[in-house]
């Protein structure tokens, strides 16, 4: 009978794109899942400063049970790469140099032991 309830909860977890289950047999062979989920990430403040070399410094709030976070930056011509590009582990970063004229759009997703929660919302910045 646990067998077959770990197979159908695999099966389930499969078929709707859930993970995190864990299982714990007590000694009559009933099971109990064990789940854990990490928080939507919080969305960012953007400060940008600089005239000829800009720069936006970003912060956020932490995620309940996160051990860091990894910061998206999308939009403007150069959207991909910037220094905040690492997974880190504060609540802040200064993304440096981003050009000038253009938009950029930066998301937050917080991640705990290679698990990611929803990115947050996006921060629009025009430079």
């Amino acid at each position: 009978m646990a067998r077959r309830l770990a197979v159908a909860a695999v099966g389930l977890a499969l078929a709707t794109g859930t993970a995190a289950a864990s299982w714990n047999v007590t000694r009559s062979g009933n099971g109990a899942a064990k789940g854990a989920t990490l928080a939507q990430g919080s969305k960012p403040t953007a400060v940008k400063s600089g005239v000829g070399v800009i720069t936006v410094t970003l912060s956020w709030a932490a995620t309940p049970g996160a051990s860091g976070y990894i910061v998206n930056r999308t939009g403007g011509i150069g959207s991909l790469g910037g220094t905040c590009t690492v997974t880190l582990t504060t609540t802040g970063c200064a993304d440096t140099p981003v050009l000038t004229l253009q938009t950029y759009t930066y998301t937050v997703t917080p991640v705990r032991n290679g698990w990611t929660g929803p990115a947050s919302l996006g921060t629009t910045v025009s430079t």
